[in-house]
């Protein structure tokens, strides 16, 4: 009797259930993602922030939202990749060479005179990386992150308050550099040197502590140096690197299909950038302020800076990846994109 009494009970109930119809799908999680600017409104990075958010709420179909703080306001330069694993910031821009050491497949691109120029770099990195995958281990467990894409920067110039035409004229004088690599550049021309971000080298220039700073363009515009200096020399040397991540709880949180759109968002976020920073910095310098070394000042700085090449060699090799091999094959590929 009584499994008679639960036989009945369960098809009553399912007699209500399909009367009912099937039951609601339940709505998509809202995703709040908290973004800091790398630079004030009107600048070429910022812009390109705005851009990305927009491309990114619409992939999950208005369902995430991009917060926006402004620089600086919720954690300094120096410390984005920890305030991004830490879930303080949901997007973080890495700046790589602010992490000295972290980064070492990065720093390959940062040797003086390889560079050829941002976007031939950065396609000879993911051909590189294709080559030789543990190039595109970046980032550890501990750091709680998803790489969104990693770049190479313009290269470096110099950015002085005083004319700097020569090679000589770089004796004795006190430079702020965006990364090391620039600062043991600028010591073996004979120059005291030290890295400091954007933000610090305005204030070193505008206090006089500085005579100038070794960095690409976007930070001359971003960072606003062109209201602390006046002359500016075209080096093109240790271009920057950096990584845009996701802190990996709130990427989660993301379907399987808009983690895909996401990744095919790459070129179109970041090829804008430093090519647009760049033209923004120089359309008001008068060309008189622009200098470019001699033929043979260029021939002496670059092979002045073959040690470093040798550097990055042996402290690849220390760390397992087969150094000079790396080295030759981004050697081959700069100049076999620069002919095309």
């Amino acid at each position: 009797m009584r499994s008679e009494k639960l036989l009945a009970a369960a098809l009553a109930l399912g007699t209500v259930v399909a009367l009912a119809g099937p039951a609601p799908t339940m709505a998509a999680e809202e995703i709040e993602l908290k973004m800091q600017f790398a630079s004030p409104d009107g600048t070429p990075w910022n812009d390109m922030d705005r851009r990305f958010a927009a491309q990114l709420e619409d992939i999950t179909g208005g369902r995430a939202k991009v917060v926006f703080f402004p620089p600086n306001s919720v954690t300094p330069f120096k410390d984005w990749l920890q305030a991004t694993g830490s879930g303080l910031l949901d997007i973080g821009f890495v700046w790589h060479p602010i992490l000295p050491g972290k980064f070492l497949p990065m720093e390959l691109f940062a040797l003086p005179g390889l560079a050829k120029n941002q976007t031939i770099d950065s396609i000879v990195y993911w051909r590189l990386r294709d080559e030789y995958p543990e190039l595109g281990e970046l980032f550890t467990e501990e750091d709680n992150v998803v790489e969104l894409a990693t770049f190479v920067a313009m290269g470096s110039h110099l950015h002085t308050r005083e004319p700097v035409r020569t090679l000589d004229d770089f004796k004795g004088k006190v430079f702020a550099a965006q990364d090391s690599a620039g600062v043991k550049v600028l010591e073996t021309l004979g120059a005291s040197a030290s890295v400091m971000v954007g933000p610090d080298a305005y204030l070193g220039l505008q206090r006089g502590a500085i005579d100038g700073v070794l960095s690409a363009w976007g930070w001359v515009n971003n960072f606003k140096l062109n209201e602390v200096t006046d002359y500016h020399t075209i080096l093109n040397l240790n271009p920057g690197s950096y990584s845009t991540v996701m802190n990996k709880d709130a990427y989660d949180k993301l379907s399987e299909a808009e983690k895909k759109h996401l990744a095919d968002l790459r070129p179109v976020y970041f090829f804008y950038n430093t090519t647009d920073g760049a033209a923004a910095a120089m359309s008001t310098i008068p060309p008189e302020n622009i200098f470019t070394l001699s033929d043979e000042d260029r021939e002496q700085l670059i092979e002045s800076m073959r040690p470093l090449w040798n550097e990055w060699v042996e402290k690849a090799d220390a760390a397992g990846l087969p150094g000079q091999e790396i080295l030759d094959e981004a050697v081959r590929l700069e100049n076999l994109y620069d002919q095309n």
